[in-house]
């Protein structure tokens, strides 16, 4: 079997105060946060070398991820849209340090 080596990068952990920003965040909708470990290569392991970053994934029935046969809930959806805009007012009270 053959086989070669596109891509070899560590795994990036992401910053600790916007992920408990986005938890607080949840928590005031009431959503449920499930902490993942992710192997994808996002823009976010690139750009958290160098500034504060964090995720928010949305489910994937069946699995399927990065393929054109890729779906999520409106419902979820949704959700995220609620949380986006919730971690964003809690972003926008934070002092700056």
């Amino acid at each position: 079997m053959e086989y070669s080596i596109k891509m070899n990068q560590r795994a990036v952990p992401m910053d600790v105060g916007l992920v408990g920003m986005i938890e607080q965040a949840m928590a005031s909708l009431p959503l449920k946060p499930h902490r993942m470990v992710s192997g994808a290569g996002h823009d976010a392991m690139i750009l958290a070398e160098k500034l504060p970053a964090a995720m928010v994934f949305l489910r994937s029935p069946g699995g399927i991820s990065h393929h054109p046969a890729e779906s999520v809930r409106v419902e979820d959806v949704e959700a995220a849209l609620r949380l986006g805009s919730a971690f964003l007012e809690g972003l926008s009270t934070e002092e700056v340090h």
